[in-house]
């Protein structure tokens, strides 16, 4: 990966050793998460070093929400090569709203009254339900998945 992206190679060691902590289930080679961090870094206007950083502030809570190495770092990558903010800002930014949805599935209720039901409403009315046929919270993926099948067709009016 360091011949690949010119990044030294402490430095993607010290990247891929934290992608492998938080993101590996038992599935998938060392390689194939270099593999797709680097194809992202050179599919968008973001680099595998941006979206390691980003990674680091969210990677941990992935797990609990469902949310995979795939779609976190092209959520990531994405956002950062559109708005090309820093990539920790953007990092933190998914970790907030990751660790909302985690705590509201939980049953929180934030201090200004925002619950689950309050996401689960606004979602609705574009379509996306984020429980499963048990009531259950919906891993993230599924519902990034069904967002994204609608993206084109939102607007401010819904």
């Amino acid at each position: 990966m360091a011949n690949v992206t010119g990044d030294a190679v402490e430095d993607v060691s010290s990247q891929l050793t934290a992608i492998w902590n938080n993101f590996y289930d038992g599935t998938k080679s060392l390689e194939y998460y270099a593999d797709v961090i680097t194809a992202l870094g050179a599919a968008t206007a973001s680099s595998t070093a941006e979206i390691s950083e980003g990674l680091e502030k969210f990677a941990a809570i992935g797990e609990t929400i469902g949310l995979s190495y795939e779609y976190a770092t092209a959520s990531l990558a994405t956002i950062v090569s559109q708005t090309r903010q820093a990539p920790e800002t953007v990092g933190t930014a998914l970790k907030t709203i990751f660790a909302r949805i985690q705590g509201l599935s939980l049953g929180e209720t934030l201090d200004d009254g925002t619950n689950l039901n309050k996401y689960s409403d606004a979602l609705n009315k574009v379509g996306i339900n984020i429980f499963d046929t048990n009531g259950q919270l919906k891993d993230m993926d599924a519902i990034l998945d069904e967002l994204g099948s609608k993206w084109d067709n939102l607007n401010k009016a819904q």
